[in-house]
């Protein structure tokens, strides 16, 4: 009896290791998809020096933190300037996202990167989900990214998209890129700041943190405005709204996680068991002599 449950123990325990050694992963449950509309135009290169970051540059940053945060999300990039396209696919590879932050967003992507079109980027997002329902068919939620630095009636060029956008059941939560002063744009020159400021007409160009811009789009599409410095209540809005399951201080390759120390648990216990039984309850066994005799 005690040697069939060690010889079971022991294949228990090499059968743990076995499934340990191909290290399973476990299927995580997935929430709505995320789009990032990221504003490219020029002056997303406003800093006061060149040993600040861009605003750009801190755009990235708040990407990677929502990223981050919400391991089991599909996400995808759009950036904008006077047009916008997608610069990634929906998905759920942080590599490759990391990839595209690093190397897909930059100011001039496009080939006059002059304009603030805000409105025109929340227009082809809606546009997409209406048009190809199998690839933006679950996004729920976009995050736009800008200064908000346009001109004119913003209101009147906003109405038709953001109306587009809630007939689609998306929601708009919009970040502000800036500085609470106007800041102003640093040339580059062959990628390197020069730090130079640029000018028109003598003077130099200042971007304001349109603030009123980017609280409009969100109230009026029910989503929230946020500061850079509120990028976790960001995400935890995010995390309420979306649901899915949530691996804390996991940065997700997809949607799944190891489960190998389930299984090397198992082994574990199976080792223990197998050097307990000998010792508890194994009996010296009776000798014929004394079973004859008794």
């Amino acid at each position: 009896m005690w040697f069939t449950a060690r010889l079971a123990l022991a294949c228990i325990f090499l059968g743990a290791l076995a499934v340990v050694a191909a290290r399973p992963q476990l299927q995580v449950g997935r929430s709505a998809d995320i789009l990032f509309v990221v504003d490219v135009s020029r002056s997303m290169h406003a800093r006061f020096s060149c040993s600040e970051p861009t605003f750009l540059a801190r755009a990235k940053d708040v990407i990677r933190e929502t990223v981050d945060g919400i391991p089991e999300s599909r996400f995808g990039i759009v950036a904008f300037d006077r047009f916008a396209f997608p610069v990634s696919q929906l998905t759920t590879d942080r590599g490759y996202i990391e990839q595209v932050i690093d190397n897909g967003l930059h100011v001039g992507l496009m080939l006059e990167a002059t304009q603030t079109g805000i409105a025109n980027a929340l227009a082809v997002v809606a546009a997409k989900k209406a048009r190809l329902p199998d690839l933006y068919g679950n996004v729920t939620h976009v995050l736009v990214l800008s200064d908000g630095h346009v001109q004119g009636d913003f209101r009147r060029r906003l109405q038709a998209p953001l109306t587009e956008l809630r007939d689609r059941g998306i929601r708009v939560s919009t970040v502000g890129i800036g500085n609470p002063v106007a800041t102003p744009i640093v040339a580059t020159r062959n990628a390197e700041c020069s730090g130079e400021h640029i000018e028109i007409d003598g003077g130099t160009v200042l971007v304001p943190l349109r603030a009123d811009v980017l609280k409009y789009v969100a109230t009026e599409s029910g989503g929230n405005y946020y500061t850079e410095s509120q990028t976790g209540e960001l995400v935890a809005m995010l995390r309420s709204e979306l649901g899915g399951e949530h691996i804390a201080g996991e940065r997700s390759d997809g949607l799944r996680r190891d489960v190998s120390v389930v299984f090397l648990t198992i082994a574990t216990v199976a080792l223990a068991l197998y050097l307990y039984l000998p010792v508890r309850m194994s009996r010296r066994p009776r000798t014929p002599y004394r079973a004859a005799t008794e």
